[in-house]
């Protein structure tokens, strides 16, 4: 009897492990992409600014002149004023080869503030545009990608709003 349940554990931690082993190393580039994707949401949502360090490149760049800390801090600025936050995605596309992907998705945001907090969701709503975030992963664990850039066509650029 010891022999039989002995067995059993065994195979049962083989078994695990083996899909343990395909979930690191066996998804597709395009699955794990996704899985990146929609944590960078969540964390959005939550504000959750460490999560966000972690999914910003360090070379993370876009048209307002940001650079990940200073996204971070404009994150956190504008982001501060709603009480509650969601974003509602839509359209979602995704194109990944090994080590780089691109994720096009329409985004609409729902919440609740004070401040701007209504000006946000007013002009962030009315985009017709998807939202293009450029992925690449550094290193060789499904879990290290990082968002490089992210823009959409119908946010005009730092130039156009006058700021240095």
């Amino acid at each position: 009897m010891k022999k039989i349940i002995l067995r059993s554990l065994l195979v049962l931690f083989v078994i695990e492990g083996l899909w343990l082993a395909w979930w690191v190393f066996g998804r597709s580039p395009e699955t794990q992409v996704r899985a990146a994707q929609e944590k960078l949401v969540k964390a959005v949502e939550e504000r959750d600014w460490k999560a966000l360090e972690k999914l910003l490149s360090p070379a993370y760049t876009d048209a307002f002149g940001h650079n990940r800390d200073s996204a971070i801090a404009d994150g956190r600025k504008y982001l501060s004023t709603f009480f509650t936050l969601t974003l509602k995605t839509d359209q979602t596309k995704i194109e990944a080869v090994k080590g780089q992907g691109i994720v096009s998705m329409m985004i609409r945001l729902e919440g609740n503030g004070v401040g701007y907090s209504q000006a946000i969701l007013g002009h962030v709503n009315q985009m017709t545009e998807p939202w293009v975030f450029h992925w690449n992963n550094p290193g060789r664990w499904p879990w290290e990608w990082q968002v490089n850039m992210i823009h959409n066509d119908q946010l005009r650029s730092a130039a156009s709003y006058g700021t240095p």
